[in-house]
């Protein structure tokens, strides 16, 4: 039970940038990835508190299983990096029918690209700037309009 909820929390957070009319289609690939991901990268009642609050837990699995969705769904590309591409071309996608957020989309994760400029100790692994995405999603979504 508790990793439903875990999923369909992460699935939420995960799509902040993307609000959808096909939202259920997105929401149903990242359920799948997130539970291949905990698998490996397994996630706290602790962790799951703090991601509850917005708030990203400084626990290695967690950011971790942060940067398995991430790459597995092409928001981040094999370097451990923010791949701007991908998420735009995941919003063109899901967003087909709303130019108007598409544009909002694209400016947002051109906000948030600056992720990629942060060194990082854990190089291709991604997990510390997968921790850095999601404080850039939370923080800047809503000055997008899509939250």
């Amino acid at each position: 039970m508790f990793n439903v909820y875990f999923c369909v929390f992460v699935c939420g957070v995960l799509s902040l940038n993307i609000k959808a009319s096909s939202l259920d289609d997105l929401k149903l690939k990242y359920v799948e990835v997130i539970i291949e991901c905990s698998n490996d990268y397994p996630i706290t009642v602790a962790d799951m508190t703090e991601l509850r609050k917005k708030i990203m837990p400084d626990s290695e699995p967690i950011k971790c299983l942060f940067a398995c969705v991430y790459k597995k769904t092409g928001m981040m590309n094999e370097k451990g990096e923010l791949s701007v591409d991908g998420v735009n071309e995941m919003s063109r996608k899901y967003l087909a029918d709303d130019p108007a957020k598409i544009k909002k989309s694209e400016e947002f994760t051109e906000a948030c690209k600056s992720v990629n400029d942060v060194a990082v100790n854990d190089g291709e692994r991604g997990c510390e700037r997968a921790a850095l995405i999601f404080k850039c999603t939370v923080e800047k979504a809503p000055d997008f309009d899509l939250i």
